[in-house]
């Protein structure tokens, strides 16, 4: 593991979106894979950048052997331990139309995979300095996989720039940031392109630390073969954000409130308390519903299961 230089150095603007170097928004489905999309998202962008490629890589790969006989991938995990298991296996990772995801944990087939590193192979991965200033400057050079903490409030979002600070201080979910603005951060999620901005999410610069975005960011180390990937592109997102179509941040149901008069934070807790009489003090102002692959902790907060 390497530690990125904490020095600030970065063009004041970089969308990888908007250069063709990133897939188009994919479905975690119900299983807490998250953090397999977050890796692989924060590979795409480098490997372009060393093969000229766009390759679409398989999670399914990352999901089935990465904790293979530790525990079930869908209840969660984190990325770096994705580009630990490729550094140890030859830098590979198969394509996604190679090793197709299907949402469960299945046996490890990696090894009867094609490879589809071609022009590089992963020896490892950078652990980016916990600031805005140190992602913004890792964020330059190639896409990360970055984490941050999932919120009700934030389930709701539908556009614009948000910037939450309902949160807690427990990232929970494992995403990819694939640019910035002066204005924002650029989030490319795994919930399909139903969810959000056609399935991405801007989050304002300066972000509320307490939602983590910057704390757990990493991105692969990539080393090259020499060889020529003469496989096509694979299909690049259409999306461009755009930072005049700025939409209010999501806002709770107003209707919202406690039926009890007494709630305190402690409740929160007690399922049938949270969803039932303390909404509004449990922020649970959306009727209970987890986002895809999480699940409602004991203390009223949705999370991967493995990280209640």
């Amino acid at each position: 593991m390497h530690v990125a230089s904490s020095s600030f150095s970065a063009p004041e603007e970089r969308l990888w979106t908007n250069e063709g170097m990133v897939t188009a928004v994919k479905n975690q489905k119900s299983c807490g894979s998250c953090w397999t999309f977050g890796a692989v998202g924060g590979l795409e962008t480098r490997y372009h950048g060393i093969s000229g490629k766009l390759r679409n890589f398989a999670e399914q790969e990352y999901l089935d052997c990465v904790y293979e006989g530790q525990r079930n991938g869908c209840n969660g995990g984190w990325p770096d331990n994705c580009y630990d298991y490729s550094r140890k296996n030859g830098g590979r990772l198969a394509s996604a139309a190679e090793y197709t995801y299907v949402g469960t944990d299945g046996s490890c087939k990696g090894s009867s995979k094609p490879d589809a590193m071609v022009a590089a192979k992963i020896v490892g991965y950078t652990s980016v300095g916990p600031t805005e200033a140190a992602n913004i400057q890792a964020l330059a050079s190639g896409s990360l996989s970055v984490a941050f903490e999932v919120t009700n409030y934030f389930q709701q979002y539908q556009g614009g720039i948000i910037q939450d600070t309902t949160c807690t201080g427990r990232p929970n979910h494992a995403v990819t940031a694939v640019g910035y603005t002066p204005a924002f951060v650029l989030v490319k999620n795994s919930w399909g392109s139903h969810w959000g901005d056609k399935g991405f999410v801007k989050f304002h610069r300066s972000y509320n630390s307490k939602c983590g975005l910057f704390k757990y960011s990493s991105y692969p180390n990539l080393k090259s073969t020499g060889q020529s990937d003469n496989t096509p592109s694979d299909v690049a997102t259409e999306y461009r954000p755009s930072e005049e179509d700025v939409k209010p941040d999501p806002q709770p149901d107003p209707d919202c409130k406690d039926k009890a008069t007494n709630c305190v934070a402690d409740w929160c807790k007690y399922k049938n308390i949270a969803e039932k009489y303390c909404q509004k003090t449990c922020n649970n102002c959306d009727g209970g519903d987890c986002a895809s692959g999480t699940i409602r902790c004991s203390d009223g907060v949705c999370r991967h299961e493995h990280m209640c």
